[in-house]
């Protein structure tokens, strides 16, 4: 189905049901650019996609506290380098681009190197899959968040965040607890640029998963909101 025009200022291309992209290209973690964007786009209007015929809020009201999070943290990244490639090999700058979207450390149990993250009072996790005997060169990454439900969040709302969207894969674990998980492919190596545009569809989709599926569950079952994240154990747990 398609939706018709929604007017918007500088919106990165974030959320699994919506593809909206400014024409100008810019990157978020480039404020300057963002900037001269939201002047360029003033007025503009891009053409939003959904699946299923499910009605969405407009791209404004929508996305209007992410964008204005994502470019406050704009002066991090612009101390980090995007330039070269990264690989599954690569931790540190891994640890590096996540950084700048909020506090990151290094752990490490039987089941490997792991990183655990804060990412707007999000904790997560970031895993090192598919990798070689050794334990290197593994070829993907997963970013991965829960929140401990106590019957809060139903499978139902599961089903319906993972129609609604191509990217992410939300369910409830073994212990019934609302879960979130994003894979990034590295094989063969992406462009640092790359790798940070994933972080921030990560930082995008976790925020919405929080605002749209837990904390209306928490509301719901009357236990109030859910703050932060329970996932800062590790990813193998």
């Amino acid at each position: 189905m398609q939706a018709t025009s929604a007017a918007i200022g500088c919106v990165p291309h974030i959320g699994g049901f919506l593809a909206a992209r400014p024409s100008c290209g810019m990157k978020i973690s480039a404020l300057p650019r963002a900037c001269d964007c939201m002047a360029a786009l003033a007025g503009a209007s891009v053409g939003t996609h959904f699946d299923g015929g499910i009605h969405m809020q407009p791209v404004r009201t929508l996305f209007a506290s992410s964008v204005l999070a994502l470019m406050l943290a704009a002066p991090a990244m612009a101390q980090s380098s995007l330039s070269g490639m990264i690989t599954g090999n690569d931790l540190d700058r891994i640890q590096e681009i996540a950084g700048a979207y909020g506090t990151i450390e290094r752990r490490q149990d039987e089941d490997g190197i792991w990183l655990r993250g804060d990412m707007d009072g999000i904790v997560y996790t970031i895993s090192f899959l598919n990798c070689n005997d050794a334990g290197g060169d593994c070829s993907t990454v997963q970013f991965r968040a829960w929140w401990e439900s106590n019957g809060a969040h139903s499978m139902e709302a599961m089903n319906q965040w993972n129609r609604d969207r191509r990217f992410s894969a939300a369910y409830l674990d073994s212990r019934d607890n609302a879960t979130i998980e994003w894979d990034v492919n590295l094989a063969g190596g992406v462009s640092a640029v790359n790798f940070d545009d994933s972080v921030q569809w990560w930082q995008a989709v976790v925020r919405q998963f929080r605002e749209m599926v837990i904390d209306p569950g928490y509301d719901a079952a009357g236990v109030g909101s859910s703050g932060g994240s329970s996932g800062g154990t590790s990813p193998g747990k």
